[in-house]
This record gives C-alpha cells, sequence and structure tokens, in this order.
C-alpha cells in the first residue's frame, strides 16, 4: 500500500514538472519580441521580392541591340557627375508598381538608394509619353514624370560585390572584392556592373544583410547560344 501511495506521489510530481515545463515554454513563446519577427520576415520579404524582379529583366525593345538584361544607366534629370543606377527593363510590372492607368506593364527600372530613406525603384512605362535623349534612347520628357516607389524604409546600406578584376584572365586567381560605390574605371570613365548587391537592414539594436543576384547573362528560351559570326 505503501508503493503504491508513494508511486502515486511521484506521478504527481513529475505531471505538475511538465504542466509546469509547457506553461513556462508556451508563455515565452507568446512573449517573444513581435517585433524582431516582423523584422525578420520583412527583410526575407523583401529579398525574395528582389530576386524574382530582377529575375524577370528582359532587354527593351527600346535599348540597343546586345543590350544585357540588367545594366547601369542614369535616369533623366541625373547629372553625368553623378554614379550611374542599377537599370533593368520588365515587361510586366509587379503588383506593387502602380500608376493612375493601373498595373504598370513595359516598366524601365532604376535601383535607388538615398541615406535615412531606404531603397526604393525610380520607373517609367513605355505607355507613357517618351522623347528621346542626347543618346537616342526614349525616356520621360522631365525627371517630375519618373514614378518613385518605396521598397523599404529600413534599408541603411548597399554594397557592390565583383568577382577578380574587370580585365583578368580566365586563367588569373579571382577574389572577392565588395565595395561602398560602383567600381570605375579611371581611364574610361565608365563603371562595372557587379556581380551581386549586398543591401544591409537597420533596426535598433540589431542589423541584417541579404544578397542579391544580378542575372546579367541569360540564355534563349531553348537554351542554344548564337555563336558570332
Amino acid at each position: 500500500m505503501v508503493e503504491v501511495l508513494l508511486a502515486l506521489a511521484i506521478g504527481g510530481l513529475v505531471l505538475t514538472a511538465a504542466t509546469s515545463l509547457l506553461v513556462t515554454i508556451s508563455r515565452a513563446w507568446a512573449e517573444r519580441p513581435a517585433t524582431r519577427d516582423a523584422f525578420d520576415a520583412h527583410v526575407n520579404g523583401v529579398a525574395h521580392f528582389m530576386t524574382a524582379v530582377l529575375e524577370e529583366a528582359t532587354p527593351s525593345a527600346l535599348t540597343k541591340a546586345g543590350d544585357q538584361a540588367i545594366s547601369l544607366k542614369s535616369p533623366v534629370g541625373y547629372s553625368d557627375t553623378e554614379d550611374p543606377l542599377i537599370y533593368f527593363f520588365l515587361r510586366e510590372g509587379p503588383p506593387l508598381l502602380v500608376w493612375p492607368n493601373g498595373p504598370a506593364g513595359r516598366v524601365h527600372c532604376y535601383l535607388y538608394f538615398e541615406e535615412g530613406e531606404g531603397l526604393s525603384f525610380l520607373w517609367f512605362s513605355e505607355f507613357q509619353e517618351l522623347e528621346k535623349n542626347d543618346k537616342g534612347e526614349l525616356e520621360p520628357e522631365d525627371e517630375d514624370e519618373l514614378f518613385k516607389t518605396l521598397i523599404s524604409p529600413l534599408c541603411d546600406q548597399i554594397f557592390y560585390c565583383y568577382y577578380g578584376d574587370e580585365d583578368a584572365d580566365s586563367d588569373d586567381i579571382k577574389e572577392w572584392e565588395i565595395l561602398e560605390d560602383l567600381d570605375e574605371n579611371i581611364e574610361s570613365g565608365k563603371y562595372r556592373i557587379p556581380d551581386f548587391i549586398k543591401i544591409v537592414f537597420k533596426w535598433p539594436g540589431e542589423d541584417l544583410e541579404r544578397t542579391i543576384t544580378l542575372p546579367i547573362r541569360k540564355l534563349s528560351p531553348s537554351g542554344v547560344v548564337e555563336e558570332p559570326l
């Protein structure tokens, strides 16, 4: 009889301890910092969005033959002394890009970062009224006709990642280089498109980074590459 009572007592203690542990874990999960989860979700969402959008980039019919899917250009109103922006064209704009006529189509986008403001898209649609610039490219008449869509106000900094030097041969040893500004060839004055961009997101007490690939060169849908003549 004593053994049975002792077993019941020990079983009750174990059950009480297990219940207390479960309550403690549940309370800790329920009282976790919601802002931390929201920050993580925002950073991951922006990274997935940027990757998906850049994967859809294609050369535009308005660009010169042989242009890459992603290049460096200056939007209308930009001075020649300012660094160009990462530029790409989308046949179908994402739902985030909306203008008075509804969802935007045939969109020309520029990746624009402004300190204190975050990461945005500067963009215009081929369905707007356009005119040729000094280079013979169609663009809005004035910079006020450019649309600006905020992507992330939490973007604190952008780095440009390059693999090897611009004039490196296939046999040369290449190393990664991470720069705060676009790599400029001093002799030619031209800028080099980075292989990746690293976006730093800032929240009080915490920073997160995400690396985005720039799919500059793309195979045709058939996978066949045209051979040079």
